[in-house]
Order: C-alpha cells, then structure tokens, then sequence
C-alpha cells in the first residue's frame, strides 16, 4: 500500500491483552501479543509453515503457538519448537517489527529518516481524560483526513448538530509546512489554532484551550479502508468516579457527529483523492489543497 513515510498508530493499547489480536494494516495482516513484561510483540499474522493465522493461537511461555500444528515462536519471531520433530527450527522465522507504546497507543515507524518517538500534540496531557471509540470507513485515508481539514461543511452535513450556527463567509487563516497544517477558525482565540494536523494522519480540534479537545488518529487497513481512533479529551470533570460516568455521553454524541460525515464522504469517487482530477477546489479548500501536495511529494 503506498502511503507517506510515518509514525501510524497500530492499536489502542488497552486493546492488547493476554491473548493474540489480529490487526489489519496496510494490506497486511499483523497479530500483537504482549510478553511477559507486558510489551507489546508486533509479528506477521502468517505462520510461515501453512499460512494459518498466528492470531487464532495462543501465548504460552512468552512465545506465540500456532493453532494449526503447534509451531513455536518466540518474540524475535524464532521458531523455538516443532512439536513433529521436538526441536527448534533456526530457518523458520517469523516477520517481527519494532513498536513503541505511547500515549495509549501502539505505533509502528514505517519509512526512513523518521523521529525515533512518535509526533504527539503537547496540548493532550496527563491531566486530561479521554474517551475513546473506534470507527472503520471503507474508503482511503485521504477522503478521511480531507473531511476534518473543511470547515465550510459543517453547516450543511451538521446543520442538526454542531453546525447549525457556523458561517462559513471570510478568509481563515491557515498557515502549512511539510510537517503541519494549523488552521485558525475561532475569533475568540485567533493565535491558537482551532484544527492542527501532523502529516499524514493525526488530527486536533480544539474547542476550549487547555481543557476540551478532538483527537483522531487515521488507520490505514488497505486502500479502501481507514481505521478512525476518535478520542474527546477533556478536563473540566477528572474526578475518576464523576469521569467515567461522562465517557458514554462524549463517545454517543462523537458518534452521532461522525455518522453525519461518513455518509456524505462515503458517496465521494475516487476514493483516493490523490488520483482524482477534475475536483474544483475553492479557497476554503486550501488546507486540504496543501495536503494533497503533501501526498503526492511523500507518496
């Protein structure tokens, strides 16, 4: 799948446990497991004997079995043990990548000349609590993104809901580099950005400064599908008992929002928006006119 060199979020952390997931991404197919210190183990989700699924095995003695014949394999991706021939088979190995857990997240570095940490947005502290609900499109990454960097469609696709009194009329300000766009919508707080997005696939609302804030991590599964890890995070409540109670209200009003978004960018054709042509943009299009530049240069 050809995407820009990046950090990409794999997983939401507190979606590895004890047993094997299996996670698609980039047209591939991964399973994660955690060892026995807890750190999360990313391998090909292929058993490189008969092509089963790691995923439907098990984790036992810190090695990852195969459910189809028992093949062991350690967290190096070394098969440690064949049950047919009781020993070790130092030829057989199994794909494993590096990942690093941050944030709640698990990110995988895919490319060159990158960050050794994944980008993050100082803004989302400690202090803040967050509730979090995963979404799956099926369309490309960019038609995704592309739908958080307009603004001038709020008051049509959520005129119900949060659009409903937003003018789309003036210039905004929007100021872009190979690694951000920034773009500043709210006049009360004209030097903080209200959108920041880090190339190519985290995105910020801010709707009150220090305290209530949007995040969106993008997946890419495959070229017609995207994985959203849509998370509010908020710091007016952070009692732990008071705090908990606010996560089904922010995670059922999220949904609503974005439901509004799917349908309409869902319709749009090509789904990768980088290939299409003939779309006329318009100057509240200039964010997302920067981004397409951006993948094309890093893709």
């Amino acid at each position: 799948m050809q995407l820009p060199d990046a950090w990409y979020v794999v997983a939401s952390s507190d979606e590895i446990g004890k047993k094997p997931v299996a996670v698609d991404l980039f047209s591939q197919k991964f399973v994660l497991w955690r060892d026995s210190t807890g750190t999360v183990v990313m391998q090909s989700d292929v058993c490189p004997h008969r092509s089963a699924s790691l995923s439907l095995g098990e984790v036992i003695n810190n090695c990852i079995t195969c459910p189809f014949h028992g093949f062991v394999f350690d967290t190096n991706g070394l098969c440690s043990f064949i049950p047919e021939t009781g020993r070790p088979a130092p030829n057989l190995k199994l794909e494993t990548f590096n990942t690093v857990e941050r944030h709640g997240f698990v990110w995988l570095k895919r490319g060159e000349n990158l960050p050794e940490s994944p980008p993050w947005f100082d803004q989302l502290n400690e202090k803040l609590v967050s509730y979090q609900s995963i979404h799956e499109w099926p369309t490309h990454i960019s038609r995704c993104v592309e739908n958080q960097l307009d603004y001038a469609h709020l008051p049509f696709v959520h005129k119900r809901t949060i659009g409903h009194s937003v003018n789309v009329l003036g210039p905004r300000r929007i100021d872009c580099d190979e690694r951000e766009i920034k773009m500043y919508v709210d006049a009360e707080n004209s030097d903080i950005p209200t959108i920041r997005f880090i190339f190519p696939n985290l995105w910020l609302l801010t709707i009150k400064p220090e305290k209530f804030f949007q995040f969106i991590a993008f997946v890419p599964v495959a070229p017609g599908v995207t994985r959203l890890y849509l998370r509010a995070y908020q710091g007016f409540f952070t009692v732990p008992g008071l705090a908990s109670l606010l996560g089904p209200v922010f995670n059922f009003s999220n949904s609503i929002i974005l439901s509004e978004d799917r349908q309409v960018v869902l319709s749009q054709r090509p789904l990768d928006s980088s290939t299409t042509s003939d779309e006329k943009l318009f100057p509240s299009d200039r964010a997302i006119k920067f981004f397409r530049e951006l993948w094309r240069l890093n893709t």
